[in-house]
């Protein structure tokens, strides 16, 4: 049996792990020896070892044999892992959402012969892939949108949110400024730019706004307009900014009450319990994209479009969001171990995405655990 080390034991790192472990015998490394354990608990087959994800002199000895190694990480210590594992001479699958250049260590990767997939989720990760596959698929690429959102099935008000994920995460994509491409250029906007309602066929009505998810996309993708837009309830983004100009999501200490406090840390103290997703009782989430690449084949305007919508999975009990980005980062990790990525280096799936046979595997992995892309392609003839 194939070997895999998985770096991270959190919500989604789990997911990882018991995806690969239908075929691979799987170590998970983490500092965390409680979260170590209740893996343990749940798969009593998994190795765990608790050690650093960043130290490569702890991770030498636990990598030793993997054919592959899978990650997720917090951002701020992903440069770091990916740096260790590339050192170390393995190959890589990683969601870990970093804010460095994660292609600076390209390079590096290549002189160690290994492959790298970073970003590997389901946004980054698959609409990564997919924006990639459209621009393949083209000569010439006007138009190229990512539309996503992880949702409550059952939004309830003032905020119609739940959240599967860090809430200061889920702030920051209202603080953060947002870059998209208009005519070939980078363009930088407040975000939530770009407000508007958009019609999503089995869902319904959602606001969509600019936020700053194209990362690698922006200089991977020759486009003349390109952007992510999330996706949320309409009256999300009101109540969210709202709450912006109010000073709530300052980091710089203030006295509020007659206390020093940090206003970003009482938010996300205050809104997780709000946001908090209980399956218990009945909460389900799901998870909404949609990617759109549109323009010219020789003569032709085409449009490629892929629709995901997905539920939360009572079968295993996971949330659609870490089901859809766990997965996705056990696939590429099985396409690595294969060879069916041949390339050496950091590769964003955008690179991989001309590949037909990689394609192929990667739309039939995900058909085979429920989730499904529905791919449509429009065609107008002889436009230029």
């Amino acid at each position: 049996m194939k070997k895999a080390v998985q770096l991270g034991c959190g919500l989604v790192g789990n997911v990882i792990a018991a995806d690969m472990m239908e075929d691979f015998d799987v170590t998970v490394v983490d500092l965390n020896t409680a979260a170590l354990e209740a893996l343990k608990k749940k798969f009593p087959a998994v190795k765990t070892v608790t050690a650093s994800a960043t130290d490569a002199g702890a991770l030498a000895p636990i990598l030793e044999g993997a054919d592959v190694v899978t990650a997720g990480v917090p951002g701020r210590f992903g440069h770091a892992m990916m740096r260790a594992v590339i050192e170390l001479g393995y190959s890589l699958s990683d969601i870990s959402f970093m804010p460095e250049d994660f292609e600076e260590l390209s390079e590096d990767a290549r002189s160690k012969g290994v492959t790298v997939v970073p970003d590997m989720g389901v946004a980054p990760g698959m609409s990564n892939f997919l924006m990639g596959r459209g621009a393949a698929l083209l000569d010439e690429v006007e138009r190229a949108y990512i539309y996503v959102g992880g949702i409550p099935k059952n939004p309830q008000p003032p905020f119609n949110y739940q959240v599967t994920w860090s809430a200061r995460d889920v702030i920051e994509e209202f603080t953060r400024p947002a870059r998209y491409v208009e005519n070939y250029e980078l363009v930088t906007v407040e975000a939530t730019s770009g407000l508007f309602l958009k019609d999503f066929p089995g869902l319904g009505t959602l606001e969509v706004f600019y936020t700053d998810g194209l990362r690698s996309l922006a200089k991977n993708i020759k486009a003349r307009d390109m952007g992510e837009m999330t996706m949320r309830w309409p009256g999300h983004v009101e109540q969210m900014r709202l709450l912006r100009s109010m000073g709530m999501f300052d980091e710089t200490p203030r006295m509020l009450g007659g206390k020093e406090v940090v206003p970003l840390d009482v938010t996300a103290d205050l809104l997780f319990p709000l946001w908090k997703m209980d399956p218990e009782k009945g909460d389900r989430d799901l998870t909404v994209m949609r990617v759109e690449v549109e323009g010219f084949k020789g003569r032709d305007r085409v449009t490629h479009t892929w629709d995901l919508l997905d539920e939360f999975d009572t079968k295993s009990w996971n949330t659609s969001m870490s089901r859809c980005t766990g997965c996705s980062c056990a696939i590429f990790a099985r396409a690595i171990a294969a060879g069916l990525i041949k390339e050496k280096g950091v590769l964003p799936a955008e690179k991989l995405a001309g590949d037909d046979a990689l394609y192929s595997f990667v739309m039939t992995e995900q058909r085979r655990r429920g989730i499904v892309y529905t791919e449509s392609v429009k065609i107008v003839k002889d436009v230029r």
